[in-house]
């Protein structure tokens, strides 16, 4: 359980993604993508647990490409709050992100593979308990990442207040903009 806590509540792209909604958008309304970001992360949990790992090993290219995709989407993002105007409805990208793409964000996210893999690895047992322990993981996650996630959406909608002008807003974004780069870049090192 501590090491779903500090992984669902560790600075990354997610969590980022999220406080920037709770901004732009308030928390009601940044919600479905924290239920979507939850429900996505226990599902790759699941998914690595029960056989992804094998096959990112067994063809290590995939892990590359993985790592490119999520990189280049994380990017992406970047990009978008990098650019975005001052005005609250343009923080994210015009539209609060909806729960198909809170569930996307993880799976093309790098830390959430390294963590789902790392957790594997690490807190499963082998033999007949391995598949119970996998899922007993992933509905772990499934419990802590929605108040961790939510608790990053919930820090940016109280926020929201402090943040009355254009330009406290166009640096918050380029603040955001440049958390997400650096997750990126540790992804690399």
């Amino acid at each position: 359980m501590l090491f779903a806590l500090a992984t669902s509540a560790s600075p990354g792209p997610v969590n980022i993604a999220a406080a920037s909604s709770g901004v732009a958008f308030g928390l009601a309304r940044t919600l479905p993508q924290v239920l979507g970001a939850t429900i996505g992360f226990s599902s790759l949990m699941l998914a690595t647990g029960l056989g992804m790992q094998a096959l990112i090993t067994g063809v290590p290219v995939i892990h590359s490409v993985l790592k490119g995709a999520g990189s280049l989407f994380l990017a992406y993002l970047a990009w978008k709050l990098w650019r975005a105007s001052g005005t609250p409805s343009e923080i994210v990208i015009g539209k609060p992100l909806g729960m198909l793409d809170g569930a996307v964000a993880q799976w093309v996210n790098p830390k959430a593979w390294i963590v789902a893999a790392s957790g594997i690895a690490t807190y499963t047992y082998p033999g007949e308990a391995y598949g119970s322990s996998v899922l007993a993981m992933s509905m772990v996650f499934l419990v802590i990442c929605f108040p961790s996630v939510g608790a990053w959406a919930l820090c940016g909608a109280a926020t929201r207040q402090l943040l009355k002008t254009e330009a406290a807003i166009r640096r918050l974004n380029m603040a955001m903009a440049i958390l997400l780069l650096v997750s990126i870049s540790t992804l690399f090192l």
